[in-house]
């Protein structure tokens, strides 16, 4: 078995045609929070959308894509990584350089003034 890094950038694109197959009659918006962080620092996406599925629908389809977990018990955050099963079947570690997902949506706010 052998891991791979998914980048933040190359992470979004893969966000963004995901939801685009999951919920196809609804426009997302996905961006990085800040590009300009350096890799170490925590990384966020932000997704938002007017009208379709709930906030939880697209948090369940984008949990993967997250690389921390944060424990409300203790306070703490924790690396996670996700496996899949790439084309010739060998099974693989992945690592998004994404550690949060802020999902804002169904919205209106981006009408009001």
């Amino acid at each position: 078995m052998h891991s791979i890094l998914v980048s933040a950038q190359a992470a979004v694109q893969e966000i963004r045609e995901l939801l685009e197959k999951r919920f196809p009659s609804t426009i997302f918006a996905v961006r990085l929070e800040d590009p300009t962080l350096d890799s170490k620092d925590l990384r966020g996406v932000d997704v938002v959308w007017i009208s379709g599925p709930s906030r939880e629908d697209v948090e369940d389809v984008l949990d993967i894509f997250q690389g921390v977990r944060w424990d409300p018990r203790s306070g703490e955050l924790d690396g996670r990584s996700h496996f899949m099963v790439s084309p010739s079947g060998e099974l693989v570690e992945v690592f998004y350089n994404v550690d949060y997902i802020f999902c804002n949506g169904p919205s209106t706010s981006v009408l009001e003034p």
